[in-house]
């Protein structure tokens, strides 16, 4: 069954979050063993990564193992922390990955999170209450809280963030929308005003999914996806 995000028809609901680093048993052993995620499967995107596939609550941690050194961090990412419900926890409780990545476990339905939810640290409020809202059009929960089928995305104004292009070092480094037609996804974000990084392709990973990337008002990445296997399973 299709699901809906504001005005994007999505194969699946929630988000998928992409994470960089050149660590891979040390990332594994904290996703797995400490937070309880599993590895759902893993591939090789494009040469000299692989991809390990983690569940995550219905969603995917996609741990992107890169073979060649990462740089230095230079500034922090937008993507500035990623928010699980846990029924095993109180209140909150954060935690930070090998990488020093954030991580906040939450008791279901704390903070508007009854799953995930992803905070962005952001340098123009306004610039990204247009972005969700109008952009892509999505239903607000709270003053600065958006939700996207299930996600709650929450951002607000730091004084370390600087527009442009998205942080290159180990660091949380973009969100997947898997949607069920990503060319028809990618003209309506982008005819409202989203800025395109790479049009859609099959090209441009050896998986047989058909991606593109936008960029929000900072520059964070984020990935349209769609993926054959999931749009078969919601039009079933």
């Amino acid at each position: 069954m299709t699901v809906v995000a504001g005005d994007l028809v999505l194969s699946r609901g929630l988000v998928d979050v992409g994470l960089l680093t050149n660590h891979t048993d040390e990332m594994l052993s904290f996703w797995c063993d400490e937070v309880g995620l599993r590895v759902e499967r893993s591939l090789e995107p494009v040469p000299g990564v692989t991809q390990h596939k983690l569940t995550m609550g219905g969603a995917v941690l996609k741990l992107n193992c890169v073979d060649a050194p990462l740089p230095t961090r230079a500034r922090l990412g937008g993507l500035r922390m990623l928010i699980l419900a846990a029924a095993d926890v109180d209140g909150p409780t954060h935690l930070r990955d090998p990488d020093g990545n954030q991580l906040c476990l939450v008791p279901p339905g704390f903070g508007h999170v009854t799953t995930l939810g992803v905070q962005f640290a952001v340098s123009d409020e306004p610039a990204f209450h247009d972005f969700f809202a109008r952009i892509l059009g999505l239903p607000r929960l709270a003053e600065r809280t958006y939700d996207f089928a299930g996600a709650a995305l929450s951002f607000a104004w730091s004084p370390d963030v600087v527009a442009g292009g998205p942080a290159t070092g180990a660091s949380f480094g973009y969100l997947t929308f898997q949607v069920m037609d990503v060319v028809a996804a990618h003209a309506l974000v982008c005819g409202r005003g989203a800025v395109e990084e790479r049009p859609p392709s099959d090209k441009h990973t050896s998986s047989d999914a058909s991606i593109s990337f936008i960029r929000d008002p900072d520059g964070n990445r984020i990935e349209l996806s769609q993926r054959p296997d999931l749009v078969v399973s919601a039009n079933a």
